[in-house]
């Protein structure tokens, strides 16, 4: 039983440190070769930009609009929701704030 225990115990400690290795190579005398892989998580971030909505001709604030986007890092979410707000013919929009990033 304590064999036991002990295998199963190693075998959990290899699992959790990479995986489980060969233990002999196939041809005596050469190196071994390690396989590894790698497991990404793609994480997709969310952002809320609020910008102002500025009138060209008399460089007025007329409003502020906000809008949504996605990417996968927060930096790629904000330029996405940012280009996402419409603006109206004679206008442009400035000083763009992230309100929520997730």
């Amino acid at each position: 039983m304590k064999t036991l225990r002990r295998t199963f115990a190693v075998g959990i400690a290899a699992l959790a440190l990479g995986g489980l290795a060969p233990t002999a190579s196939a041809v005596p005398g050469t190196a071994r070769a390690t396989v590894t892989r790698e497991i990404a998580v793609m994480k997709t971030w969310h952002a809320t930009v609020q910008c102002q909505i500025v009138r060209i001709s008399d460089n007025h604030v007329v409003g502020y609009d906000r809008a949504d986007g996605t990417g996968n890092t927060e930096q790629a979410a904000i330029n996405d929701a940012a280009r996402n707000i419409p603006v109206p013919a004679g206008h442009y929009k400035r000083h763009c704030d992230a309100k929520r990033t997730w």
